[in-house]
């Protein structure tokens, strides 16, 4: 018995939540619907009973006092018969007739519908004492009309008032029968009442006990497993992929609960593979950028040391022997880094790899010196400078470094996030040192944060400068050292701020460059020389204006099509325009610049090789240039005059340049015997304080308006 109890029940926990629901609730209501019917059946019958109460047991009550109005009455009259005169005797004997016929018909009336013993034998004794009544007045009645009145007072007085009042009581007795038997009546109802009244209550408390099971087991089945299940969301929903629904059932909620549980497992899954995607590199499997930050957030680095190391020559490798090959020689540069780190030897906080974008490299230390990180960068250059198999081809790299290190007092914060921030953003300013002053390796000097503030508070007026006509090109004039002509001048920006006054170009101009936005700075020089060589086109038509222009300029496509929209607006000469162009920066990409320096000659504008000689040249893309001019770098005047090696050097420059068919320009001269060195080796122009300062456009006109002849610019064949 059990058994089969056990197993009913496991048959009921597997009906369909539905079911089970629908079955409770459906005894529910016929429970209530059984309480309602009773209610209805109970309400009829006491309507029943009490219809009958007022229909039949009433009117025999009243109809037995009736038999004693009747019988007083029928008296009444009789007594009146024996004092009125003969001629009143004919008006009362109808009245007593009526009465006596009144008292026979209740009589009847109550024998016909009497089904009680007791109330139909005393019925039977009220009709009998009637009959007695009725022949006692009948002999009344004789005497009165053989006109023997007393006779018939006397009897009327006698044997008629015992036989009256002998009716009357039995009529008293058949009048107590009928309210015992109303009574009993009543009390049956009461009866029934109580039974009716306990019968709602036991069925109420049922249905209530039905009900509150119905609770409980709602509560059980449904409100228990949906809190589990939604407690379990918030997990997942917070994070905790490894929460699942310990709830066992076949119904709908235990498919809800397998249904969460795949969810999660599938949210896991997908996780473990977003994070597989956002924390490693795909090319080379090392964590990237992310995983040092959540690293260092999750083991609440302190002190970290970076060395940062950019693959030089990547981008040549990917344009000679495609991307293919660059990124296989990522990957044996990771693999010789790695090889390089495991052989350091263990320690408590091991340095860890990644690689954050394109070529380049990080390691990240925790409380590592600068002596020991100089060490580990050697160790890797070693390791990596090797030449590598790449395509089929021997491929020698060299890694710039850049080191910085950084403490979490220095990162601004409590967390560890915006301290390998702070130092990944110093070993990359390193790196750029490093390449800007030709050295294999730097480490980070701190900058001033209130420069650096100053910087990127200019950086954001800069474009602001360029709209509201801020940007200012001062002229410095060039001179033919043969004649003494001037030949053209040069345009320098001159930031003149509404607030902080002139800004010099030394703060700005490579901090644009480095950020991307020395673009502005072009495009309003640009404007402002080619407006001035329009409005020189009828005066000074042989003079021309020298402008710089950066990398990111040189190296843009698009930029001669915007020189020549520049030059239509203004409707200006592009042949009287020079740009100048410094030797590292066609040296970065020749390639690329090689094509705008040709689409720029093919305009008519004139170009320049600024700063020749402090860069790394190559005499095989020199010649390809279509460059006009060498202008040579302050740094080969200054004191040449004292040096006999240095006017070696600048003789060569020199012959160099008209060799190549270019005319040589001197920049930076400053006194008198350096004058007179470089006209007597050839030089054809100069330019410096000696010959003028940079004017403001007001003084620059000035200067012209004063100049009485005008030498023309000396052309080579």
């Amino acid at each position: 018995m059990h058994v089969k109890l056990s197993n009913f029940r496991i048959r009921a926990r597997n009906l369909r939540l539905t079911v089970r629901l629908g079955l409770g609730f459906g005894a529910l209501v016929v429970l209530m619907a059984a309480v309602v019917a009773l209610a209805v059946l109970q309400f009829r019958e006491l309507a029943w009973h009490g219809e009958q109460m007022m229909k039949h047991d009433l009117q025999r009550m009243l109809q037995v006092q009736e038999i004693d109005q009747h019988v007083q009455g029928h008296g009444s009259a009789m007594a009146r018969l024996l004092t009125s005169p003969r001629a009143e005797r004919e008006a009362i004997y109808p009245v007593v007739d009526a009465e006596y016929a009144a008292l026979d018909r209740l009589i009847a009336n109550l024998s016909g519908e009497t089904a009680d013993v007791v109330t139909a034998a005393t019925l039977a004794d009220v009709a009998l004492r009637r009959d007695r009544y009725r022949d006692v007045f009948i002999d009344i009645v004789t005497e009165i009309e053989a006109g023997d009145l007393l006779r018939a007072s006397a009897l009327f007085s006698g044997l008629g008032q015992q036989a009256m009042q002998s009716l009357l009581s039995a009529s008293s007795a058949l009048l107590a029968r009928e309210q015992a038997t109303l009574a009993l009546r009543q009390q049956e109802v009461q009866a029934q009442i109580n039974r009716s009244e306990w019968m709602m209550i036991g069925l109420a408390l049922g249905a209530l006990a039905l009900s509150v099971g119905l609770a409980w087991r709602t509560t059980a089945s449904v409100a228990r497993p949906l809190a589990m299940v939604q407690a379990a969301a918030g997990r997942i929903a917070s994070g905790d992929y490894a929460a699942r629904v310990e709830l066992e059932s076949a119904d709908e909620l235990g498919r809800v609960a397998q249904a969460m549980n795949t969810m999660a497992l599938a949210v896991a899954t997908r996780e473990a593979e977003i994070a597989a995607v956002a924390y490693a590199d795909r090319l080379t499997g090392l964590p990237n950028r992310a995983m040092l930050q959540r690293w260092a957030t999750e083991g609440n680095w302190r002190q970290v040391t970076v060395l940062l190391m950019d693959v030089a020559r990547l981008r040549t490798v990917n344009e000679v022997l495609g991307f293919g090959a660059g990124d296989a020689l990522l990957v044996q540069v990771a693999e010789r880094l790695l090889a390089a780190l495991a052989a350091s030897g263990p320690r408590d906080k091991a340095p860890v790899l990644a690689r954050l974008a394109g070529g380049d490299f990080a390691i990240v230390a925790q409380d590592m010196d600068r002596m020991a990180a100089e060490t580990l960068r050697d160790r890797l250059d070693v390791a990596v400078t090797a030449a590598m198999a790449c395509d089929g081809h021997a491929v020698d790299l060299q890694l710039a470094y850049g080191l910085a290190d950084a403490a979490s007092a220095a990162a601004q914060a409590c967390d560890a996030g915006p301290l390998i921030d702070l130092a990944l953003q110093r070993a990359e300013l390193a790196v750029g040192e490093a390449k800007r002053r030709k050295l294999g390796w730097a480490w980070h000097v701190e900058v001033d944060a209130a420069a650096r503030a100053r910087q990127l508070s200019l950086l954001t007026d800069l474009r602001q400068a360029a709209v509201a006509g801020q940007l200012e090109m001062w002229l410095q004039p060039k001179q033919c050292l043969r004649s003494g002509r001037l030949l053209g001048m040069e345009g320098l920006v001159r930031w003149r701020h509404p607030v902080r006054g002139f800004v010099s170009p030394a703060e700005f101009i490579p901090f644009a460059e480095r950020t991307g936005h020395i673009g502005v700075v072009t495009t309003a020089m640009l404007d402002a020389a080619l407006q001035t060589l329009a409005g020189w086109s009828r005066d000074h038509a042989e003079l021309s204006i020298a402008v710089n222009v950066s990398a990111l300029d040189v190296r843009d496509a698009g930029f001669p099509a915007r020189v020549a929209e520049q030059a239509r607006h203004w409707r200006a000469p592009l042949n009287r325009l020079r740009l100048e162009i410094t030797e590292s920066t066609v040296m970065e990409d020749p390639e690329s610049v090689l094509l705008v320096l040709h689409e720029l000659r093919a305009l008519g504008v004139q170009l320049s090789i600024d700063d020749f000689g402090t860069g790394y040249s190559s005499l095989a893309y020199l010649q390809r240039l279509p460059i006009d001019e060498l202008k040579i770098d302050r740094s080969f005047v200054a004191g040449a005059d004292r040096q006999p090696q240095a006017q070696a050097l600048l003789r060569t420059i020199i012959e160099l340049g008209h060799t190549l068919k270019m005319s040589v320009t001197a920049e930076g001269i400053e006194q008198p015997a350096e004058l007179r060195l470089l006209t007597d080796l050839g030089c054809d122009v100069g330019q410096g304080y000696l010959i003028s300062r940079p004017m403001a456009p007001d003084a620059a006109r000035q200067y012209l308006q004063s100049i009485a002849a005008v030498t023309t610019e000396v052309t080579f064949a």
